[in-house]
């Protein structure tokens, strides 16, 4: 599967032949969007029975005035329907915050997530308050919902 998101049309999603890594159809799956709210940098990790759509909601590359911040939300299916932790679909513009612009973290996103060998990472970039980019570790958790928290 490859997903990717178009900023103003929201996340799609493809089917891939996984021994010529092209296209295994012409379906494209629309697996979140904002009604044309900024959303995009799209990542799925499975986690225990659940996939996470992890994104970028907002404004990224506007120094220390980003506003960038990550969103997740979740499905039993890789093709969907992710929801927060509300239940909204994130096709009408769901998502749970993790992470957003604190103190002299500006404008957190463009994500990524993977394994280590004690825990999940995500990783990202953010801006510092001179408007410099630099480039965010924490840890993921989960709590006992399976809503994954940064620490």
């Amino acid at each position: 599967w490859l997903s990717f998101g178009s900023f103003w049309s929201g996340i799609k999603m493809v089917a891939l032949n996984p021994a010529t890594g092209k296209r295994s159809d012409t379906t494209v799956r629309s697996i979140a969007g904002r009604n044309g709210g900024a959303i995009e940098a799209p990542v799925i990790v499975r986690h225990g029975n659940y996939y996470y759509l992890w994104v970028s909601f907002d404004r990224c590359c506007q120094g220390a005035a980003s506003t960038y911040r990550v969103m997740v939300g979740r499905s039993t299916s890789i093709t969907g329907p992710y929801v927060d932790r509300n239940g909204v679909a994130m096709t009408s513009g769901g998502g749970t915050q993790v992470l957003a612009g604190h103190g002299s973290i500006h404008g957190p996103g463009h994500q990524a997530v993977f394994t280590d060998t004690d825990a999940e990472v995500l990783a990202y970039h953010y801006y510092a308050n001179n408007g410099a980019s630099l480039l965010g570790i924490n840890l993921l958790g989960y709590d006992t919902a399976g809503w994954p928290f940064v620490y």
